[in-house]
């Protein structure tokens, strides 16, 4: 499983009291529902269902190794690293050339 540098530094020296926002990729195999209901059990919260049956979720420091411990995830980083699509994005969000 990929786990981000951010996360990986998050897991090695947590904030107590402070929670972070997630990106889980699931696996292509995976059932999104079991792996949200993984994530509910052990402490996180679904913040939202992203593309693909991947996840969004928030979660105290302390519970990082629980979301990477759930079966069905690929990836985790955190939701700095999801990209945003020209749809959503403004002129604010992207810069041009020229």
């Amino acid at each position: 499983m990929y786990v981000s540098r951010a996360v990986r530094s998050i897991r090695e020296d947590p904030i107590e009291g402070e929670s972070v926002a997630l990106a889980l990729t699931t696996a292509d195999d995976a059932d999104p529902e079991a792996v949200a209901a993984a994530a509910e059990a052990v402490g996180a919260t679904v913040e939202r269902r992203l593309q693909f049956g991947d996840l969004a979720v928030s979660v105290a420091h302390k519970g990082i190794d629980d979301v990477c411990a759930i079966d069905g995830v690929d990836a985790v980083e955190t939701t700095d690293a999801i990209a945003i699509t020209t749809e959503a994005a403004t002129d604010e969000d992207v810069e041009f050339d020229g």
